[in-house]
């Protein structure tokens, strides 16, 4: 009996082996790929120290019960035997199903990755559709565990990693000017490539960061006279000029704009410092006041980044008021709030004759359709001093900075629009020339490209 016990004994202790081994996995931070176990925890659910405790403890007793009441030592040896195999059983099955999710990644092998380093996660959906609908394998990659799980939740259909860019990858595509993205390109041979998320006018966005990319893409001639002006020297065979793939669906104008007429008024967030402020958010009541005073009807759309400005949220609280009031007195159709967030950009684009804007990517995109642009100089009290700074403005009716010619503007892009034939020009240079009749071609070429390089 006593043997028998001290047997049992050593063959529950070898299941140490087993724990020790098993105690080292951690999966990897990997979500959604293919074959990858589901609610595999961050954390094994027992740790070796459980399993060094219950032997300790089992020794113990049973090392007593052998001196003194040998007949319930193997009792208490198979039952503590059997305690310390389920322990080391259940450590091993998470070792287990962590070597299967880090094989389910391997198994993918990504070649195209999108590393994320910024804040809100959605620059990637900028791109994402167009990297989709090549039939490439690819991943987000986020740089922390914080973003790793906004992005999952944001992503749920979407390969992602936490960390390092993944060995199979060929082109990683940035389109986030992060400065955090550099720790990305440390541990990665991958070829780095700067989308950026918008094609736009504002002071960052000729930046010398994008020097650090091995290949920086542009939308058109445009981004690459921004570069010259900022004096960023940018090899010619590291640019490359791909259009801009979230023009796609965007109707072209058919005719004069109608009266009254449906006006897109989007703004974008205002700066805390205001010498860099470039929206149009402080008079933005006054601009919306005037075109319902013209009868039209407004898309209110807001910018999504910004919401820690206390005047610009309270602007916004405004302009919304001043919407549902004229809804509430005309029955005009508004939209704005919440539900203008959430309509897709081309269909805005599409449901109207008119946008009225500031210094922001939305407007390039919005040259493709042909209609008529307004814009506000937040800097300026001369307009033709504004478009001398902003070229994007070349084309658009321009308010300055005191409103003073607010009335003048809209009339004109509402009324005759002489600036019609310009706006054709403007958006060749901006958007990447004349043919635009497929502008996500160039972007999954490049993709394609990247991932059998």
């Amino acid at each position: 009996m006593i043997v028998a016990a001290l047997l049992v004994l050593v063959l529950g202790l070898a299941t140490g082996v087993v724990a020790r081994r098993s105690a080292s996995a951690r999966p990897p931070r990997a979500a959604h790929f293919p074959g990858q176990p589901a609610h595999l925890a961050d954390r094994p659910p027992l740790r070796f120290r459980v399993w060094a405790l219950v032997a300790a403890l089992l020794t113990v007793v049973v090392v007593i019960d052998v001196m003194f009441q040998p007949g319930t030592a193997l009792v208490i040896a198979v039952v503590g035997g059997l305690g310390l195999a389920v322990i080391a059983g259940t450590m091993h099955r998470y070792a287990r199903e962590c070597g299967e999710a880090a094989a389910a990644v391997q198994a993918y092998a990504p070649t195209i990755a999108i590393p994320y380093a910024g804040k809100v996660g959605v620059h990637i959906g900028m791109w994402s559709p167009w990297v989709e609908r090549t039939g490439v394998h690819w991943c987000i990659v986020a740089r922390t565990p914080a973003l790793f799980g906004q992005l999952a939740e944001m992503y749920p259909d979407v390969p992602i990693v936490q960390g390092q860019i993944p060995a199979s990858v060929r082109g990683a595509l940035y389109p986030h000017g992060a400065a955090a993205n550099t720790d990305f390109m440390a541990g990665s041979s991958a070829t780095q490539v700067f989308l950026g998320h918008g094609d736009s006018d504002k002071p960052l966005s000729a930046s010398e960061r994008v020097l650090q990319y091995d290949i920086v893409t542009v939308a058109g001639q445009a981004a690459i006279d921004r570069f010259e002006a900022a004096g960023l020297s940018i090899p010619a065979d590291k640019l490359r000029i791909i259009g801009r793939p979230q023009t796609e669906g965007i109707a072209p104008a058919t005719g004069p704009v109608p009266s009254p007429a449906t006006v897109l008024y989007a703004p974008t967030w205002r700066h805390a410092d205001d010498s860099l402020n470039v929206s149009s958010l402080a008079v933005a009541d006054q601009i919306v006041q005037a075109l319902l005073d013209r009868g039209c009807t407004v898309v209110f759309r807001r910018h999504f980044a910004g919401q820690n400005h206390a005047e610009a949220e309270a602007m916004i609280v405004r302009v919304n008021q001043l919407l549902e009031a004229d809804v509430a007195a005309t029955g005009r159709p508004h939209r704005g709030g919440p539900f203008a967030m959430d309509e897709p950009l081309i269909d805005a684009f599409n449901s109207v004759d008119a946008m009225v804007s500031d210094v922001s990517g939305i407007v390039v995109d919005f040259m493709a359709s042909g209609k008529p642009l307004v814009m506000y100089a937040a800097q300026y009290a001369d307009p033709e001093a504004f478009r001398a700074a902003h070229p994007s403005a070349a084309a658009a009716y321009v308010i300055d900075r005191d409103l003073e010619g607010l009335g003048d503007a809209l009339d004109a892009a509402l009324g005759d629009d002489p600036l019609a034939a310009a706006r054709a020009e403007r958006a060749d240079h901006y958007l990447g020339g004349p043919d635009r009749t497929d502008p996500a071609r160039r972007f999954m070429d490049l993709v394609r490209e990247l991932s059998s390089s």
